[in-house]
């Protein structure tokens, strides 16, 4: 029971943050349009977002959004085995970095091929040299750490702890703890380390967040972001803590304007969390 209740409540998250995110389009709309300051619904320039960009960004998006929806049903219609995930296997680990990576080709073709828009403008992927960049995601890395895995995570999960018994853990985490091949550990880190977080941060920094941000103001948008991107991990305990990760990959965003700190520093996090699991199962 605890799991299903679980479930509904990072449901009920993303649901409010969807009707947060439509409610602001209009509102910030109207306002805008108001002060005859409304952005655009159709603006060709390379390095800006415009209203068909969102509509597109619906398509690669969906999976995402689509999986607590998912998991809430699984939950809502069993409470044996079902609630049990599958255990983590070399097949399930390649076909989640392959739809990974399907969907970051996906998010590519609507900007290049579709959209025409140039990705260097657009996320500023060429704005920082390689050692300024080096430097600010290991600043990142170390502060998300700090503020996310330590404070966040401590208070919320004791928190929780003491409402929910025995939920499951994260899927990376449940990955790692249960992998029983090297080979599997390399993939879970290949899909960790490399193929979340360059997917994810361009669909929900890049794409999510630049779009919501021209639209709205950057502060609601990365609420909104936040919200989405904590909820579509699909796990109460780290709702809080996903949600602050993704407000300082926005803050890194927007210091930088480029787009590879957030990827790196989503990279270091997640590569930082492998390592102390792997301490941490290796101890006797």
């Amino acid at each position: 029971m605890d799991e299903i209740a679980a479930a509904q409540i990072v449901l009920d998250v993303e649901i409010i943050a969807l009707f947060a995110m439509i409610l602001g389009i209009v509102v910030y709309g109207y306002l805008r349009r108001k002060s005859l300051a409304a952005p655009a619904w159709f603006d060709p320039r390379p390095d800006r977002f415009d209203g068909l960009d969102f509509i597109a960004l619906l398509f690669p998006i969906a999976p995402f959004l689509l999986k607590p929806f998912v998991e809430r049903g699984t939950s809502g219609h069993a409470l044996d085995q079902s609630l049990v995930p599958p255990a983590p296997s070399v097949n399930l680990l390649l076909t989640s970095i392959f739809l990974t990576i399907f969907l970051g080709v996906m998010v590519y073709g609507i900007l290049v091929w579709v959209r025409g828009r140039d990705l260097n403008a657009l996320f500023g992927l060429d704005r920082l040299r390689l050692p300024t960049l080096v430097l600010a995601v290991i600043i990142g890395g170390v502060l998300s750490l700090v503020v996310c895995l330590w404070l966040l995570a401590g208070v919320s999960t004791g928190y929780i702890e003491k409402i929910f018994t025995n939920l499951s853990p994260q899927e990376p985490v449940r990955m790692v703890q249960e992998s029983t091949s090297s080979l599997q550990l390399i993939l879970t880190v290949i899909a960790a380390c490399v193929a979340a977080p360059l997917v994810e941060e361009f669909l929900f920094r890049g794409y999510l967040y630049g779009t919501l941000r021209q639209f709205t103001t950057p502060v609601f948008a990365a609420m909104v972001v936040g919200a989405l991107f904590a909820a579509i991990h699909v796990n109460l305990p780290a709702l809080v803590p996903l949600w602050g990760f993704s407000l300082l990959l926005c803050a890194a965003y927007e210091i930088t304007r480029c787009l590879w700190v957030t990827v790196g520093i989503h990279a270091f996090f997640n590569a930082a969390n492998i390592l102390l699991m792997l301490t941490v199962k290796q101890d006797p």
